[in-house]
């Protein structure tokens, strides 16, 4: 009796943190600002809100390539089996449609507003009550060195990521040795951060109190350069930079962002790096049966973004790190027990998706429930299985939904965003290691 009543407990108290703790530190910023707020009189109605909570899935389209000849925003309703909401037009002529490849999406509670980032040199700010445009943001005055090609001249812009508090953004430049820091409300250039050893910069990462920034660069090893930055975010100054062994892509980190977990060429796996020494500690692969022979067939299926894993994230609990196999058509789970150093492939867990489009990016709910890969799946996180298809008002489906925001509305108010990177939750984290201590005493207890 003793022994379930102690299961019982901390089942209870592991459920609530994770309820209350899975969010990200824009959200818990935006509740701590309203609890700072004057209480009200004893005598006071406190009237409900008008209105259920909305939850929303936006889509920034197009992807790579104009794929599927998608444009705008499209929102889908995750109440309702991610049925189509409306769509948010660029404001293009018809002769510009589909338009330039997003390239990253952001959003900001305070400011009720989402960004999107354009290959065509622009970040655009929409006001999340008109759906319009509020302001443009075009990168620098006179034209930029291009550090690959394609690149916007005005050196703007690659993925963009809100701040804790979400009244300040932190932009990649278009593949240049710079990122931006800029005004949420007003689009104005508060200052930048230069990382000259990582000159290509890309995918990002913060932790949720704002402190460290992992600021990911398109280049490596043949090029002469680091893979990551790492930035003492309110100083504006480079700490010290990782050394993977090729050019690194998608990136995702634990809940302080003491690890980097980092997709890289050439690898279906990940690499491991400390942020805190420097060091790449870790090379982590899917066994080599499954996808080295395939990876040096010139004659196999096209790989997406030219690699076989370009997609990584890990669930808020950090229980589990996702990581794409274009090799297989799969994402492939690693349990990640301990301090995160020492993943462990587990093949139970494979989560098949459509063959032969790819899925090369991964974003999740705050509770770690629903996962939204880049080829258009809707994933159950717990059950390992595809549960929809993201699709557009025609019922196609979407495809290269590479940015993608999980949102929550209260009478037309943005109250709880996700961001585009799947990384690690201190208090989910916490409630998953303390419900794990709790059933081994308990088990003790009962031997």
């Amino acid at each position: 009796m003793q022994t379930r009543k102690a299961l019982m407990a901390t089942a209870s108290l592991a459920i609530m943190a994770c309820l209350t703790g899975s969010v990200s530190a824009q959200n818990n910023g935006a509740r701590n600002a309203g609890a700072a707020a004057t209480p009200p009189a004893a005598n006071a109605t406190i009237l409900p809100y008008q209105s259920p909570p909305r939850h929303l899935l936006y889509i920034a389209t197009p992807g790579d390539e104009g794929a599927d000849d998608q444009s705008g925003v499209v929102v889908l309703d995750a109440d309702h089996d991610y049925r189509f909401v409306k769509r948010i037009p660029y404001g293009l002529a018809a002769s510009e449609l589909p338009g330039p490849k997003i390239s990253g999406m952001t959003s900001s509670i305070p400011a009720n507003k989402i960004y999107v980032t354009t290959d065509g040199g622009s970040m655009i700010a929409f006001d999340l009550k008109t759906d319009k445009i509020a302001w443009t943001f075009k990168g620098e005055k006179t034209p930029v060195k291009l550090q690959r090609r394609g690149a916007a001249a005005d050196g703007c812009c690659e993925r963009p990521y809100t701040l804790p508090g979400g009244k300040t953004l932190l932009v990649a430049s278009a593949y240049n040795a710079w990122w931006y820091l800029i005004d949420a409300e007003t689009g104005k250039q508060l200052g930048r951060i230069d990382t000259p050893e990582t000159p290509r910069s890309h995918n990002l990462a913060v932790t949720a109190d704002g402190k460290l920034a992992i600021l990911a660069t398109l280049s490596g090893p043949k090029e002469g350069t680091a893979g990551v930055a790492v930035v003492d975010l309110p100083n504006k100054n480079v700490l010290r930079y990782i050394h993977f062994s090729d050019a690194v892509r998608p990136i995702t980190i634990n809940h302080d962002g003491s690890l980097v977990y980092a997709n890289v060429n050439n690898l279906d796996g990940f690499e491991i790096g400390d942020t805190k020494t420097g060091k790449m500690i870790k090379r982590v692969e899917l066994p080599g049966e499954m996808w080295k022979a395939k990876w040096a067939d010139p004659n196999a299926h096209h790989f997406g973004h030219g690699l076989p894993s370009h997609g990584i994230g890990m669930t808020p609990d950090e229980s589990e790190i996702w990581v794409t196999d274009a090799a297989n058509d799969a994402w492939q789970v690693w349990d990640n027990p301990g301090d995160g150093r020492n993943p462990v492939y587990n093949p139970s867990k494979t989560v098949p998706i459509q063959a032969g489009i790819g899925s090369s990016w991964i974003s999740m709910t705050n509770d770690g429930k629903t996962a939204f890969v880049g080829d258009g799946s809707i994933i159950d996180v717990r059950a390992h299985r595809v549960i929809g298809t993201m699709k557009d008002e025609y019922g196609r489906p979407i495809h290269a939904a590479e940015k993608v925001l999980a949102m929550t509305f209260r009478d037309g108010k943005l109250v709880e965003t996700s961001n585009q990177f799947a990384i690690g939750d201190a208090k989910a984290r916490e409630a998953r290691l303390s419900h794990e201590t709790g059933t081994r005493q308990a088990s003790n207890n009962g031997n």
